[in-house]
């Protein structure tokens, strides 16, 4: 199945309250791994330009963030157009409100799978961050990660891993070595070599990843489900597939209790069991974790997104 792109990895929110650090690309991902959602903590960087403050919420960007978070993008994309269309009309338009709107339309329309908008936004939150941060802010390194993410998903293999290096630098130094946000570009370019075939560099990164989110979020957090779906791809294609069925329930597992049985994430670990199903020539199993899948999809995503049609493609293979 082609990839569709959040992820990732890949920042979140409340009415006129402020915002959380914002979300790095979060898209549900088949072939390779997703990047599922990711709450970061922020952390003053050395010395920025200005002092950063925090976006306030609006009404219509709450309503906008639960749409995303309810894995509803379209209907997130929708709303976040208005927010940013009514803060560009402003006499005065706040840069942390643009940013922070280009940011998250940017993510919306990446996981309804329109990659060329979603850089477009990611590449104007970039801008601004640059102008009004400086370049080593932990908002530019989740640009650069978001950028990364949208090519890695284009096919720009080595494109992708040049702009997750430039995040995970910002990262160390800012954030030190044992910060989950280092573990996002951790993995971030273990999706990366896995896109290139180069396995055992992505093993390697993905356990680095795995380490820091086990001890600093704990073994039920959505970010630990994310590496073992990774770890999971990563057997599936050196061909142990009882390893990764392994990883892709203990994924499964966590999203289900986190996010709930009707989230993109918990389709996207149902279509990475039936990939291998069908490749151990169990069909029937195969065919029932498609099914699941595809049903997710249809609610949450509409008939139209590319994983939805990807996934009616399969089951219907598997029906002839």
């Amino acid at each position: 199945m082609k990839p569709i792109l959040l992820i990732c990895a890949a920042m979140v929110l409340l009415g006129c309250e402020k915002k959380e650090p914002e979300r790095e690309a979060n898209v549900p991902d088949v072939n390779p791994p997703v990047q599922p959602p990711v709450k970061e903590t922020k952390k003053s960087p050395a010395k920025p330009k200005v002092e950063l403050t925090e976006a306030n919420l609006t009404p219509g960007m709450e309503a906008a963030s639960k749409a995303y978070e309810a894995g509803n993008y379209q209907e997130a994309a929708r709303l976040y157009t208005l927010e940013l269309a009514a803060e560009e009309a402003k006499p005065a338009p706040s840069w942390l409100q643009l940013s922070y709107l280009h940011n998250e339309l940017g993510l919306a329309m990446a996981n309804a799978g329109q990659y060329d908008k979603a850089l477009e936004h990611f590449h104007k939150a970039l801008a601004i961050q640059l102008k009004q941060l400086g370049p080593e802010h932990p908002y530019v390194a989740v640009s650069y990660g978001n950028i990364g993410e949208v090519n890695r998903f284009k096919g720009e293999y080595d494109k992708a891993l040049e702009y997750y290096q430039k995040s995970l630098a910002i990262r160390l130094k800012q954030l030190g070595p044992d910060h989950p946000d280092v573990a996002v570009s951790y993995g971030n370019i273990g999706k990366g070599h896995l896109s290139k075939g180069e396995y055992d560099k992505a093993l390697e990164h993905f356990q680095k990843a795995l380490a820091i989110q086990l001890k600093k979020l704990g073994p039920e957090h959505p970010d630990v489900a994310t590496t073992y779906n990774n770890i999971g791809m990563v057997h599936r294609y050196k061909g142990e597939y009882d390893k990764a069925l392994k990883y892709y329930q203990k994924a499964l597992a966590i999203h289900l209790k986190q996010l709930g049985p009707e989230h993109p994430y918990v389709a996207t670990c149902y279509n990475n069991m039936a990939s291998v199903y069908k490749t151990k020539k169990d069909l029937a199993k195969a065919k029932e974790y498609r099914e699941k899948a595809y049903a997710i999809y249809l609610n949450k995503l509409g008939p139209n997104h590319p994983y939805t049609k990807d996934t009616k493609a399969e089951l219907d293979a598997l029906k002839e």
